[in-house]
């Protein structure tokens, strides 16, 4: 399949599904758009900021009064019906070359598709990416058109929701290891933390979505017969969400792996200290009793110092071996 094309609006692209295996690009910037029928269906990518170079495409979808009102990103879920089809804005995510989201806007007819999004990306392009020759999807009207989209899009959460388990495996795997870097792996933790947080507030927004498509009167929103996908991709959700929460939770695991460690180590560290102070203990004493004010005979011999500072080293030594079959260090 080939890909599509840009032409002259860098970020806009258009397709055209043929249900007799016709698939194929459409200029951008011309004024001879094909009418469309029961077996074809038109699919129009735009970036926020070309909206206005396509004015000749909303005129022949009958948008040109409704497409003003999408010209700005919205971070919000909206549901609206409109004359013929509806309007759906959710949040969706990309993860090459690096995890984003992104606000994406669809604006569903019978046989048409119009996706706005303010990425630098080409849906089009990405989307028709596993297909190899020409497709059925022109057979398909543009509501069950958007399920399947909708689904594509939900697997790049799964994709995002993996990317941070496989992460959160690594970090604990660092956390295990001898010494801990505690600077650099919370930071990790915290940057786990917040993509978590990120991708349900994205993925929260769309059961609401599909509560409303995937109910049983829902034909009414869509015009079309697309309820049962709806349903199927409302369970997906579910299912996207539980694989967050469980994401989430393996984060809170990692941090008591990181809290345990960091009191391990701080225990470590304490036990060293005691046991500087426990072998410097017995010569202190000496020194502190040898360093009273009182005359004695021994203070005049010379060879009583040596044997003071031998004595010091011994209870030191003695204290050390005690400490090593008692298992203390």
């Amino acid at each position: 399949m080939p890909d599509a094309q840009q032409d002259e609006s860098p970020g806009s692209s258009i397709w055209l599904y043929n249900g007799r295996g016709k698939d194929a690009p459409i200029k951008v910037q011309t004024d001879d758009y094909p009418d469309l029928n029961d077996d074809s269906l038109l699919w129009a990518d735009v970036d926020f900021g070309q909206v206005d170079d396509l004015r000749g495409l909303w005129r022949h979808l009958g948008l040109a009064e409704h497409i003003d009102a999408l010209a700005e990103p919205s971070d919000r879920f909206e549901l609206v019906q409109r004359d013929g089809g509806f309007q759906l804005t959710v949040p969706a995510v990309r993860n090459e070359p690096r995890f984003e989201q992104f606000s994406l806007a669809c604006l569903v007819g019978n046989n048409w598709v119009v996706t706005l999004h303010d990425a630098k990306l080409d849906l089009i392009d990405e989307f028709n990416k596993p297909f190899h020759g020409d497709t059925q999807i022109g057979e398909l009207d543009g509501p069950v058109f958007v399920s399947m989209l909708l689904d594509w899009q939900l697997a790049g959460f799964f994709r995002a929701i993996e990317d941070v388990q496989d992460e959160v495996d690594r970090l604990d795997e660092d956390l295990l290891g001898l010494p801990p870097d505690e600077r650099g792996l919370l930071k990790r933790l915290q940057s786990l933390r917040r993509r978590v947080r990120e991708l349900r507030r994205a993925l929260s927004p769309q059961r609401e979505a599909l509560a409303l498509l995937s109910h049983p009167e829902g034909e009414l929103v869509t015009a079309s017969r697309a309820v049962d996908d709806y349903q199927r991709l409302a369970g997906q959700l579910e299912r996207a969400l539980e694989a967050v929460d469980t994401a989430r939770e393996m984060i809170v695991g990692s941090f008591d792996i990181f809290m345990t460690r960091t009191a391990q180590a701080t225990n470590e560290i304490m036990k060293r200290l005691t046991i500087v102070s426990v072998l410097l203990l017995p010569g202190a004493v000496i020194a502190g009793i040898m360093g009273m004010n009182f005359k004695v005979g021994l203070f005049d011999v010379t060879w009583m110092f040596w044997v003071t500072l031998g004595l010091m080293a011994l209870l030191a030594a003695g204290t050390l071996v005690v400490a090593k079959r008692k298992k203390w260090i």
